[in-house]
């Protein structure tokens, strides 16, 4: 990767868009890495911040026995993000999220979720190989324990995704906490230093 062309360097309102994977309670709940509730704070700040940059956001739900997904309460009636079934451990083997995230021809692709071993590293890894730029917030990832997730996390980065945080993406796209954005961007993230 050249200097310039990462996804980092890449961010921005008009080059963005979100995908978060599995965040329904009984799947959170397994987390060893991150407390299930700082998870579910981390993940709807993200989608708060989404919501500022009109960034458009998918919502990648597996199927939990004979019952219908249910997003973490953080994530429930966004009223603009999409929320996808899949059956499958990356999101783009299924066919109509693979549709919705090429729509959006928006290259940087900051993806999260639960785990980090199974749903987000094979995420990361087809859409590296679709030619997307890949952010990875890590406190928006869960795993199931230390060790794997680590291991998750160097595959990650060894594919060319960049692992960082919620703050650094969000003060990435609005550094500036004179300007009004800026202002409700700054409102937007104190949430995560609220107990």
């Amino acid at each position: 990767m050249s200097i310039g062309t990462s996804a980092w360097d890449q961010l921005s309102t008009d080059s963005a868009q979100l995908l978060l994977c599995d965040l329904q309670p009984q799947i959170v709940a397994r987390s060893k890495t991150i407390e299930p509730d700082a998870l579910g704070k981390s993940a709807g700040v993200l989608l708060e911040v989404a919501r500022l940059f009109s960034l458009p956001t998918t919502l990648s739900v597996v199927p939990e026995g004979d019952k219908a997904p249910e997003l973490i309460s953080e994530l429930r009636g966004s009223g603009f993000a999409q929320e996808k079934l899949r059956a499958s451990a990356s999101p783009f083997l299924d066919e109509a999220t693979k549709n919705l995230l090429a729509q959006s021809r928006r290259k940087v692709l900051t993806i999260g979720g639960f785990a980090t071993e199974a749903a987000v590293l094979h995420a990361v890894l087809d859409a590296c190989a679709q030619g997307y730029e890949v952010l990875v917030p890590v406190d928006v990832c869960g795993g199931m324990s230390e060790r794997t997730e680590q291991a998750a996390l160097r595959q990650i980065i060894a594919a060319g995704a960049i692992t960082t945080s919620v703050v650094s993406i969000a003060t990435k796209l609005a550094p500036d906490f004179t300007t009004d954005l800026g202002k409700d961007l700054f409102s937007i993230v104190q949430r995560l230093r609220l107990t």
